[in-house]
């Protein structure tokens, strides 16, 4: 399998109950325990993930690169939750999704996301280099 194979179209779903983990700091403990939006961005990215995933290549992942998301209502803890996602646009590489997530009442997001498949072992020469000038700084 490469990234060739992977057909437009394709769909990743992400199910999750909402643990107090993901109640942002801020509300825990108030009348207010709702799933945080950067844990909606998550289960969208891991939705899309999942979307193209099956398809690749073994020495291939793909990481996140744009979002855009909506965060319509609020969803309590305890309550399930189902991000989908369907690929609608690629480039070479590039993956572009439309994704929705729905708690057990209603849709409380929508969004699009965008992924950039990559080579898993390749040598990240700009991340390496920003990481040796970090740690010199030490």
């Amino acid at each position: 399998m490469g990234i060739e194979d992977i057909p437009g179209g394709a769909e990743g779903a992400y199910t999750v109950t909402v643990a107090e983990e993901h109640v942002p700091p801020h509300l825990r403990g108030t009348n207010a325990e709702v799933v945080s939006t950067p844990d909606l961005v998550r289960f969208m990215e891991l939705a899309c993930f999942g979307a193209i995933e099956p398809y690749l290549a073994p020495d291939f992942t793909s990481v996140g690169t744009v979002v855009h998301l909506k965060h319509l209502a609020g969803t309590p803890t305890g309550m399930r939750l189902e991000a989908r996602a369907r690929l609608v646009e690629r480039d070479r590489r590039r993956f572009v999704f439309e994704a929705e997530i729905f708690d057990e009442e209603e849709k409380v997001a929508e969004g699009r996301h965008e992924r950039f498949a990559v080579p898993r072992e390749r040598s990240n020469e700009k991340l390496a280099g920003k990481i040796a000038k970090v740690r010199g700084r030490a």
